[in-house]
């Protein structure tokens, strides 16, 4: 049997995000194939409880992490009253949202996730790598997204190097620039050392894996060894409902912490959604965790719904019209495919599909970029066909036998 370990900083279950079913879905599909080793770092006391319920989901999978918990200082009886009594003045007198409060504007650019390429790292982590490679006789590593590249570095040029590249990062920085209101020099400065690390950890890999054709013809120069092996939706995300014939919503489904979420969103609601509400008869609801600046900033429109954080998307997939209004970002579009198995039908900006479709093969689902072409959707489309045209495609491109041979057949 193959083995390989895998070095993510990024929780593979929960099914909360679109990294940790990229991650899952090969996890559960190759088990029988391939013995997974995993090895993380718990920062806090939700990522602990992640490693167990992923451990319970998977009993096969070894993990090894390092606690980088910083221990809570023991709460007093003072501090507990004085939270209380906090809590009961803000009932009292909840805070009011100023001008300034409100000010929506948000870009890769503005956020300090992106300032730096090279994280700080842990030496301990670093060491508990090269321990498991040891302990369990590893010939070969797999290192999960962005965050993890530079870690090629700390493992012996003997043991094969795998990068997962979930989302080219400099790729995303270029396209955020076009819509950021921050000084070109700066934008320029950022993008560069970006796409120069970037390259250099490419680079040093033995393998790397990509999404999409777009991705992989972009790095072509840094690497001989690219394979485009995209990924599929895990079983216990496919809930097999029966074909719609009635719709009366639309969905979006994501959080404000993803950039491109919110840049799409609200291009969405600004230009297309609220100048149209008259012309369009759906209420818009909207799955993930908003902030109230944003929610304040819509709630006199009371077809908006934000839903907030939901235990399941089953329920809210049921009668909707998926949309898909991404204008920024990189990888292989997760909502899009979990929405085709689902046989819901999607809505979406071109660049938002990216992966999903091309100029050859488009009628699985409908493309806008413009108010005009939103609302000759809405008005002409057959979302029934389209939901059933959709799960045709993800069918016969992203079926499991597919798939996972190709992830399978880049391990040793």
């Amino acid at each position: 049997m193959k083995k390989l370990l895998i070095v993510s900083l990024n929780s593979c279950y929960p099914l909360y995000h679109g990294g940790a079913l990229a991650q899952y879905y090969f996890l559960d599909g190759l088990k029988g194939l391939v013995e997974f080793v995993l090895c993380t770092i718990v920062a806090n006391d939700k990522d602990l409880e992640n490693i167990e319920t992923l451990k319970q989901k998977q009993p096969l999978l070894k993990v090894y992490y390092l606690d980088a918990r910083i221990p809570k200082e023991k709460e007093t009886i003072k501090l507990k009253i004085n939270r209380l009594i906090y809590s009961i003045y803000r009932i009292i007198f909840p805070k009011e949202l100023k001008a300034d409060d409100l000010e929506l504007d948000v870009d890769d650019f503005s956020d300090p996730y992106f300032s730096r390429v090279d994280t700080p790292r842990n030496p301990l982590f670093v060491t508990l790598i090269n321990d498991v490679i040891d302990k369990e006789n590893i010939h070969q590593v797999q290192f999960d997204f962005f965050d993890t590249m530079d870690y090629c570095f700390g493992v012996a040029d003997t043991v094969r190097k795998i990068f997962i590249h979930h989302e080219l990062r400099f790729k995303r920085l270029k396209l955020a620039a076009k819509t950021s209101n921050l000084p070109d020099a700066f934008k320029n400065y950022l993008i560069s050392k970006t796409e120069a690390f970037e390259r250099l950890c490419i680079h040093h890999m033995d393998e790397v894996v990509v999404f999409n054709e777009d991705d992989a013809k972009l790095i072509s120069a840094d690497s001989t060894h690219i394979t485009v092996s995209p990924f599929g939706i895990p079983d216990e995300l496919i809930f097999r409902h029966k074909e719609r014939v009635v719709f009366n919503r639309l969905l979006f489904v994501g959080g404000e912490g993803h950039t491109p979420n919110k840049l799409g969103l609200l291009w969405f609601l600004d230009t297309i959604y609220i100048p149209n509400i008259p012309f369009i008869s759906y209420p818009l609801y909207i799955v993930g965790d908003w902030s109230i600046v944003v929610k304040e900033n819509y709630k006199r429109y009371s077809q908006i719904v934000f839903c907030g954080e939901v235990e399941s998307i089953e329920p809210y997939f049921d009668a909707s019209i998926f949309i898909n209004p991404i204008l920024t970002g990189a990888g292989l579009r997760t909502k899009v495919l979990h929405a085709f198995v689902n046989k819901v039908p999607v809505l979406s900006t071109r660049f938002g599909a990216e992966g999903c479709f091309d100029d050859s093969y488009n009628t699985h689902l409908c493309l806008f970029d413009t108010s005009e072409e939103f609302l000759d959707i809405i008005h002409k489309c057959d979302f029934a066909n389209i939901g059933l045209k959709g799960f045709e495609f993800y069918n016969q491109f992203f079926n499991n036998e597919k798939l996972l041979s190709i992830r399978n057949s880049i391990l040793n």
